[in-house]
């Protein structure tokens, strides 16, 4: 008798879980207009060179960014002052420097949120980033980290802007 009690009560404590766990789910604080995002709108994936690179040199590191179908995410340059541009940022090491970030040419398209055609990027892009080890730069890898801050937006409305994290592990030459 001991025994189905105890599963009644871990029954209903589940049961509790799972409501309280799908009434915060459904209980948004976004902001009019704004919806909450998941992560999985936009993948990405750092790609790093295939050779060992040499301290001092510079490489080409390439972000590949993943965008879920029906959805386009901002330009680094959007034509709206209002919406957040596509960056990228690394985390500061004395090891490297970013020289040159190059995005790819955005699409040009009219949405019905916004009056004016806007500059946004869908599908897969490829960000090409030049970066250069510094020359005292020492052991046999390097692990770069960093984010590519977003917003994402459909044919309806804009998400709130979110990072996604990302490391890139290059081979240092010795």
């Amino acid at each position: 008798m001991n025994i189905i009690k105890h599963k009644q009560v871990i029954l209903i404590f589940l049961s509790f879980l799972l409501v309280t766990g799908l009434l915060i789910k459904n209980s948004s604080s976004a902001a009019p207009g704004l919806q909450t995002i998941p992560r999985s709108l936009v993948i990405v994936k750092p790609v790093s060179p295939a050779k060992p690179v040499h301290p001092g040199e510079a490489f080409l590191l390439t972000l590949e960014l993943t965008v879920a179908p029906g959805y386009h995410i901002n330009s680094e340059k959007p034509e709206d002052e209002l919406l957040v541009p596509t960056s990228i940022e690394f985390k500061q090491d004395p090891a490297f420097e970013v020289k040159e970030v190059n995005f790819p040419e955005a699409k040009t398209k009219k949405f019905r949120f916004s009056d004016k055609p806007l500059s946004v990027y869908q599908g897969q892009i490829k960000v090409k980033i030049k970066i250069e080890l510094a020359e005292d730069v020492c052991g046999s890898q390097l692990v770069l980290e960093g984010k590519v801050r977003y917003q994402a937006c459909d044919e309806e409305a804009c998400l709130r802007p979110v990072s996604a994290p990302f490391k890139a592990v290059i081979k240092i030459a010795t």
